[in-house]
Order: structure tokens, then sequence, then C-alpha cells
């Protein structure tokens, strides 16, 4: 078992030494409290998916761990577009109009006005203030 060693050079039993952990290549044990209830839960998961409770749990844990890497993704992704969508240009605009009612004529030749509260009222102006040639 690997411990770390407290202020005084003593071990301590509780704190975990994680280094070295990822050269190992043989699964290792990891424990948790939890309420007699979760765990029974679990338990009874396991036996209706034919894994055993340590099988489940660790499938669970690497389910989370997918969905978690597929979220930091989308957030990502999320992030690059807001960036494209709310640069330097069209803040500036937003600055400049906030508050300001702004009457424009739609491509289809609508007139129409937009109050200015957030960027994207700016961006609805834009995006429709012009109509594109076929």
């Amino acid at each position: 078992m690997i411990f770390m060693s407290n202020k005084d050079g003593k071990s301590n039993p509780k704190a975990l030494k994680l280094e070295g952990l990822e050269n190992i290549n043989k699964k290792v044990t990891i424990g948790f409290k939890c309420h007699p209830k979760l765990k029974l839960h679990l338990a009874n998961e396991a036996k209706k998916s034919g894994l055993t409770l340590s099988e489940f749990i660790e499938t669970l844990i690497q389910q989370l761990e997918t969905a978690i890497q597929i979220e930091r993704t989308e957030t990502e992704k999320l992030k690059q577009q807001l960036i494209f969508y709310e640069n330097d240009i069209l803040l500036e605009f937003f600055k400049d109009h906030q508050n300001q009612e702004i009457k424009f004529t739609t491509s289809k030749g609508d007139q129409t006005e937009v109050t200015i509260k957030e960027p994207k009222d700016i961006y609805t102006v834009l995006i429709n203030s012009f109509k594109l040639k076929k």
C-alpha cells in the first residue's frame, strides 16, 4: 500500500500517494463510504446487469468520464461559436447603441424595429438588414 508522510515525517495511512499509478497496468482497489441503501441499490442494479458490484461501479465511472469529456468538448465548441458571433465589432456596435431603438427594413421588405438590450439584438439587426442575391 502506498502512503504519504505528514509534516512530522510520520506515515499517514489515510493520505494516498497517487504518483506512480499511471505506470501500473493492473487494476487497483478504490474504496468509499456510502449509505447502505445506496450500496444495496447499486448491488441490485449490478445483478440486473449481470455484473459484479465492482464491475458495475467501474462501468458507471467510465460512463461518467465519457459524459464529462463530451460535455467539455461541447462547451469548448459553444465558447468558440460565442467568440465568433460576439466579436469585438459586434460588441462595439452594442456598446454604441445599447438601449436604443433601431428601425430597419428586413430582407423581405418589412419595416421593423429592435430595442438593443443585448449583443444578439445587434446581430439580429445586422443579419436581417440585407438581402442575399441568389
